[in-house]
């Protein structure tokens, strides 16, 4: 087999130097790095026009017909994008079209929506349905390829029994025929550019499902690039080492790949998603127990780390899945990479996520095939629909209500009216009140915006990739699935804690206070009280350092919100999960939350995650670590993060890739969820922040995803700086 172009590889440490900061926000129609030669088609302002029309023409028919028009219209008219260096195929422009008229769809069906504001109801809660959190049926789409799609639905159609299945069906198999099309178009465009190989590859994903290694991970491409297309954002690339693995052992049999040019290929697909800039990276899911409760480590599990340690990116972002029972030296293999900088990875424990979805009523034989879909939000591959941001719970503003008789301190009425409690317990009590009924509010809201998805955001195309939905004759928006989920986003968990700990310290046992003065020292934010605010930030008790007195106030505060979500049914077939992590979240609550008792100013960051406040974490990994097993994290369906930083001197040590296995591994054994890591030390950090030309390739794990230090904002860089400042 001749060795394949390799510019990607050679070129990748330039280009990485070049790599612009990410922005959250429509990421779709940046142009790839590295550039790209765009075929004929229809402009951006010539689709809009056609979309318009369709809107019009089919304006009394259900919005899937519309849907799926505009869709058929893109996939035959948009300008396709190749790069002669390239092995696969994977962009083109205009992808964010369909999608940006969701916003202009809910203000229709929704009107009421406007009320939430600019971003937060009343800074207490976002309210919504996700698109942008999506897991499609992987093992469909590898195994039928999109003429297979089509024809799968149109079989199902001979049995339809009412006019809405024949529809649906009928809009999938129009959809996916379509993609058929714009795999021809996108091979007669390669083909024009030199690229035979690339262009048959694409003409055989037209005629009939992957039959090699490469044909499957270029119909990977295209599809995910279709969905995203479509609306939802492809948040999981699915279980690698299992997906793949019987194309790669045919091709190696049959003598159509070596090792190495199979390597090439996983080098260039990974490439494709860096590339690509996604913000919050791509999630390729690697290991964990098979149907027969077995560990899998194959070729590709080796090849895929192998790559990945190779490349040093931060995009893609691994899952790494592992139990008691997977052998040690397969573990060390992936902390290697941590040691090496490559931080990128997020680790999930068999055990624990096996008994969660126990408890959800999940499959035995589904949960084998679970992956984490977009940072850590855990689903089963195939069968379930994830939708992890359905709302996000600023646990913290609660706390205003109870010193402020169920209102915020600007006024605004965020909970019931109640007295001002005189003790720690009993304010304890009331702020379960409140954030009890901030819950029930929310859920009410979201309820009402999912039992009108289908009539928002209706997706054939996904849809018609799962087998449940093609079975049920039913849109992914209806329930299609076999498992219909909602996730609740919780943050700030750790400033809840430290502010129940805080109040008990500061009223209770010390007496500096009465409730009410601390209540008005928190409505002037803090002005004029410095000594006893920092008495309440580094004397009180904190979260995350292994303290019963606030880690206590923490599990009671987490069982009860999990229980209040988890026990309710959502707005699309299925039920609402709980889920503890911040994301960017701990910024955006935080300025929408007025000062709170455990020292925090007004518009100050919350507690990220679930570690402890930045600068008040003094007992390193080992504290927070044992502050998280005292929460029973099988009550997190919606994922539950431990994030958390190691000293560089760890990873110098010629043991080191042992130890931090053996840190994970104690975590899991003892009933840890999820965890990622960043290996780093403030004297680096600070020379980094000084010198940012000396650190081109230093990155940091964020997150759910990693960045380039580099590219961090300075408040960013500061935050990591002070977390790490504290647990020196």
């Amino acid at each position: 087999m001749k060795a394949r172009n390799m510019k990607f590889v050679s070129a990748g440490v330039a280009i990485l130097a070049a790599q612009s900061a990410l922005a959250f926000g429509p990421w779709q129609e940046k142009a790839p790095i590295g550039g790209v030669e765009l075929s004929d088609g229809e402009t951006r302002d010539q689709l809009d026009v056609r979309f318009d029309v369709i809107g019009r023409e089919n304006a009394a028919k259900p919005y899937i017909v519309t849907r799926t028009k505009r869709l058929v219209v893109l996939f035959d008219h948009v300008r396709l994008a190749v790069n002669t260096n390239d092995l696969f195929v994977h962009w083109h422009p205009d992808t964010s079209l369909l999608p940006s008229r969701l916003v202009g769809r809910i203000g229709e069906i929704l009107p009421e929506r406007r009320k939430c504001g600019p971003w937060m109801v009343r800074g207490a809660f976002t309210s919504s349905f996700d698109v942008s959190h999506a897991c499609p049926d992987w093992q469909s789409v590898l195994a039928l390829g999109p003429k297979g799609l089509a024809d799968r639905a149109r079989s199902r159609r001979a049995t339809a029994k009412t006019d809405e299945e024949r529809l649906f069906l009928d809009c999938v198999a129009e959809v996916y025929d379509a993609l058929v099309r714009e795999c021809v178009r996108w091979a007669d465009f390669a083909e024009a550019k030199g690229m035979r190989e690339v262009a048959a590859v694409l003409r055989e994903n037209a005629a009939h499902p992957p039959r090699t290694f490469r044909e499957a991970l270029q119909w990977a491409l295209v599809y995910d690039r279709a969905q995203e297309a479509e609306g939802e954002d492809v948040r999981s690339q699915g279980l690698f080492d299992r997906l793949f693995i019987g194309f790669y052992r045919a091709d190696l049999a049959a003598g159509r790949e070596t090792r190495e040019s199979a390597k090439q290929l996983v080098a260039d697909w990974y490439t494709r998603f860096w590339t690509q800039q996604h913000p919050n990276n791509k999630n390729i899911a690697f290991g964990g127990y098979d149907a027969k409760g077995e560990p899998v480590w194959n070729e590709l599990t080796e090849l895929g780390f192998e790559v990945f340690r190779e490349l040093g990116r931060i995009n893609p972002k691994l899952t790494y899945r592992f139990g008691r029972k997977t052998p040690r030296e397969q573990l060390e293999k992936v902390t290697r990479c941590l040691t090496e900088g490559k931080t990128s990875i997020v680790f999930a424990c068999e055990e624990t996520l096996g008994e969660m979805f126990r408890r959800r009523g999940k499959e035995p034989q589904d949960i084998a095939d679970y992956v984490l879909v977009g940072c850590y939000e855990p689903g089963i591959g195939g069968r379930e629909i994830v939708s992890s941001m359905a709302g996000d719970l600023n646990l913290a503003k609660p706390l205003e209500a109870v010193f402020n008789g169920g209102r915020a301190f600007d006024g605004e009425r965020i909970g019931p009216m109640c007295d001002l409690p005189r003790d720690g317990e009993a304010f304890e009590r009331e702020y379960l009140r409140q954030v009890r009924s901030a819950v029930t509010d929310m859920l009410a809201l979201t309820r009402a915006a999912e039992s009108r998805w289908y009539e928002l955001n209706p997706a054939p195309l996904f849809s018609g990739s799962f087998r449940d939905c093609i079975e049920r004759a039913t849109d992914y928006s209806q329930g299609g699935c076999r498992y219909n989920s909602s996730g609740i986003d919780c943050v700030g968990l750790g400033t809840v804690a430290d502010s129940l700990a805080a109040v008990c310290y500061l009223v209770d046992e010390q007496k500096l206070v009465t409730m009410a003065e601390l209540g008005q020292i928190l409505r002037s934010n803090w002005e004029g009280r410095e000594t006893l605010r920092l008495k309440a930030r580094r004397v009180a008790p904190k979260w995350g350092n292994n303290d019963d007195r606030v880690d206590q106030a923490a599990r009671r505060v987490y069982a009860a919100v999990a229980s209040s979500i988890n026990a309710e049914r959502n707005g699309h077939g299925g039920c609402y999960q709980a889920g503890f992590w911040s994301i960017f979240n701990d910024m955006r609550c935080g300025s929408r939350t007025a000062a709170t008792p455990d020292g925090r100013r007004n518009g100050e960051t919350l507690s990220r995650n679930n570690v402890a406040t930045a600068g008040c974490g003094h007992e390193g990994a080992s504290g927070v670590i044992h502050s998280n097993l005292k929460l029973n994290l099988a009550d997190s369906p919606n994922g539950h993060i431990l994030d958390i930083i190691l000293p560089t001197s760890i990873v110098r040590n010629p043991t080191a890739a042992a130890d931090i296995a053996a840190i994970i591994s104690t975590y899991f054994e003892k009933g840890g969820q999820c965890l990622h890591l960043n290996c780093l030390d403030s004297k680096t950090l600070r020379d980094a922040q000084n010198h940012p030309e000396r650190y081109a390739d230093l990155q940091v794990r964020v997150c759910g995803w990693n960045v380039r230090w580099r590219d961090l904002s300075r408040a960013e860089q500061d935050h990591f700086i002070v977390t790490a400042e504290a647990q020196e």
